[in-house]
Formats: C-alpha cells, sequence, structure tokens
C-alpha cells in the first residue's frame, strides 16, 4: 500500500468511527425522545432523497476536498439536530444533512480508494473497505454505549471529536475533480446496473428494518452498542479472506451463488424472531456475517465491469439509494399496515432471490455478460 492509500484509509477510519459512534447512540436517544419506527423509517426516506436529489444538481467540476469539507459540515449539522430532538420535523432536518453527507462523501472516497488500488488486487481492495467498518464496529459501539449510558453528553463529544480529525486528514488526501452525467453514469454500469438496484433495495433490511426494529428488544445505548458489537465481530473475519480467494481465482461470480441464496433462505426466516430476542440476535448475525463478503464480491465485480469510475461510481451511488430508497417505503408500509412483520421480509428475500437468477441468466443462458 502506498502512503497516499494508507492516508486515505486513514482518513476513512475517522469518519467511520464517526458513524459507528453515532450508530450507537442516535437510535436509542431519539427513541426516547418520541421519535418512534415510523418517523425514524420516514427519516430514512428522507436522507436517500436528499443524496439522490443531489445528483440532479451537483455534478459538474466536484472537487474531492471541497466536496469531503462539506460532507463533514453536513455530518456536523445532523449531530447538532439530533442531540434534543423537539419535532419530527427536526428529526427529518437533520436526516436531509446526513442525506447530502452521503453523497458528498462516498462517491470521491470510492473513486479515490479503487483508483489507487491495483486492477489484480480488486478483491483484496474492496476486502479491507468492507473489513474496516465492522473492525470499527467491535471497538466503537461498545466504548460509545458504555460512555453514552454514562453521560450522553460523552458520546456527542466523542462523536464530535473523531470527525474533528477527519475533517484535519482531509488536506493530507489527493485532490481531484470529477464531471459527470447522470446518463453516461448509469451507462457505465450497465453490466451491472441491474445488480446494483436489487442490492439497494435489499439492504433495506440492513439499513432500516434491523437497526430499528431492535429497538423493540434492547431500548438503552449501552445494550445497543453490545449488539452492534456483537454483529460486527460475525462479520470481520470472512470479508478479508474471501476478496484476497476472489483475486486469486478471478471468478467472483461463483461466491455470490451460495452467499445470495443463503442471504435470501435467512431474510424468510426473520418473521420468527420479531417476538423472540434470541432469534433475532441470531438471524441478524446471519445477516451480519454474510452481508460484508455480499458486499465485497459485488462490489469488486462492478468495479471489475468499470472502465471509467470518475463516471461509472456516480452511478452505481445513484443506482444504490434507488434502490434502497425504494426497499425502505416498503418498510414503512409494513410498519404502518402489518401488526406483525411478514410481509416485507418475504419481499425482500424474492428481491434477494431474483440477483443469482438474473447472473445465472446473463451468464450460462443468455450469455450475453461475462462477470469475474
Amino acid at each position: 500500500m502506498n502512503r497516499s492509500f494508507v492516508r486515505l484509509l486513514i482518513f476513512y477510519i475517522f469518519f467511520l468511527w464517526t458513524g459507528s459512534t453515532l450508530r450507537t447512540i442516535v437510535l436509542p436517544h431519539v427513541y426516547s425522545q418520541g421519535i418512534g419506527f415510523i418517523e425514524m423509517t420516514i427519516g430514512l426516506l428522507v436522507a436517500f432523497g436528499a443524496q439522490i436529489l443531489l445528483f440532479f444538481f451537483l455534478n459538474k467540476n466536484l472537487s474531492s476536498k471541497i466536496s469531503w469539507y462539506l460532507a463533514l459540515i453536513c455530518l456536523f449539522a445532523s449531530i447538532l439536530l439530533v442531540i434534543d430532538v423537539k419535532s419530527a420535523g427536526q428529526y427529518y432536518l437533520s436526516a436531509v444533512f446526513n442525506g447530502f453527507n452521503l453523497y458528498l462523501f462516498f462517491i470521491f472516497y470510492n473513486i479515490a480508494h479503487f483508483e489507487a488500488s491495483s486492477k489484480e488486487k480488486t478483491g483484496l481492495s474492496s476486502g479491507i473497505m468492507f473489513a474496516i467498518p465492522p473492525l470499527i464496529g467491535v471497538f466503537a459501539p461498545l466504548f460509545a454505549g458504555f460512555v453514552a449510558h454514562i453521560n450522553i453528553w460523552f458520546g456527542w463529544i466523542l462523536s464530535f471529536a473523531t470527525l474533528a480529525v477527519a475533517v484535519f486528514l482531509i488536506k493530507f488526501q489527493n485532490h481531484f475533480q470529477i464531471t459527470y452525467s447522470i446518463e453516461d453514469s448509469l451507462q457505465e454500469i450497465s453490466k451491472t446496473r441491474a445488480f446494483i438496484f436489487i442490492e439497494g433495495i435489499w439492504e433495506a433490511l440492513i439499513f432500516a428494518f434491523i437497526p430499528i426494529y431492535t429497538l423493540f428488544f434492547i431500548k438503552d445505548s449501552l445494550g445497543y452498542g453490545i449488539f452492534l458489537t456483537y454483529l460486527a465481530i460475525l462479520s470481520v473475519v470472512a470479508t478479508l479472506s474471501v476478496g484476497k480467494i476472489s483475486d486469486k481465482l478471478q471468478k467472483r461470480a461463483v461466491f455470490l451463488y451460495p452467499v445470495t441464496l443463503t442471504m435470501a433462505f435467512a431474510t424468510f426466516l426473520f418473521p420468527f424472531g420479531i417476538e423472540k430476542l434470541f432469534t433475532w440476535v441470531v438471524l441478524a448475525g446471519i445477516i451480519s456475517f454474510l452481508t460484508p463478503v455480499f458486499w465485497n464480491i459485488s462490489t469488486a465485480m462492478v468495479i471489475d465491469s468499470t472502465p471509467n469510475l470518475r463516471v461509472g461510481i456516480p452511478g452505481r451511488e445513484l443506482a444504490l439509494a434507488t434502490g434502497r430508497l425504494i426497499g425502505i417505503s416498503f418498510v414503512l408500509i409494513s410498519f404502518l399496515y402489518e401488526k406483525k412483520p411478514f410481509i416485507i421480509f418475504i419481499f425482500l428475500g424474492i428481491v434477494m432471490l431474483i440477483y443469482p437468477l438474473i447472473l445465472f441468466y446473463r451468464t450460462k443462458i443468455s450469455k450475453k455478460y461475462s462477470y469475474l
């Protein structure tokens, strides 16, 4: 790893540490202030809607460092707005800034990360990117939960401190600019666009349903932090191992069949855990173990199939965000109309089953595309 790549990873670590701290304390905190499952789900819809909106207004001469500075300013604003929530509208405004942060940070980070990686080591590079969050997740949630349990203000101060370090580290990153059109970006990822969209829809399970519904069982920051740490421990080892193996075999698509089929089956089983903590913890653990592996392989497949990352990465982020918006909309419908969530898991499980079916059809039947 060259120096610029190491500096980028350190910057990424402090950004993720801030996010991991916030995931531990924000949901239990706002839940205690009267923000329920419905409002939390709407907040996610607002966040991804705000992210999508920026694709239409900020796509010309974007600068990496300026974008990262703006991303962290938006993250800071989103934190300030949830410290003392007076209304659902205030919570939604925080979500808007969080959506802006998603757009401004991840497009440039993903481009920088994979441009700094060897083409022959895409799987390992992807593995590193997706191994860091669970590695941080082993320590940050437990620490943040313990600190917030003593005094919630210590938790906010911890998030501000790591955010300040991330802001400081921006000046050491490589500076570059991108310009793209939505049409060109989506065309650049034409080989993998359907997979990315399907992935985004299914991710409603891990970005919306699991973190929100866990509050049905665990309502304090310390317990929530322990739960997130447990999930992180399960996902650390597999990520790097699969990435390295897939680089050697140069057949990433082979791994996607068993992983996606297992994820779909586990999703179908979730109705059995909605009232039993042990079953919920086991199923969430299975998903937490498999998701980074899936992200590693599927992202590496996208990068392998995208010649121009500065055009293709925005298309990937847009397809993901659109899928997530649709998937979370179904989660909201479930919270509104299902007394006991059931249909939502059938829907998300079927969505994940479509992934290997399309992969098989394209590679074995139509033979229109080939994937590493």
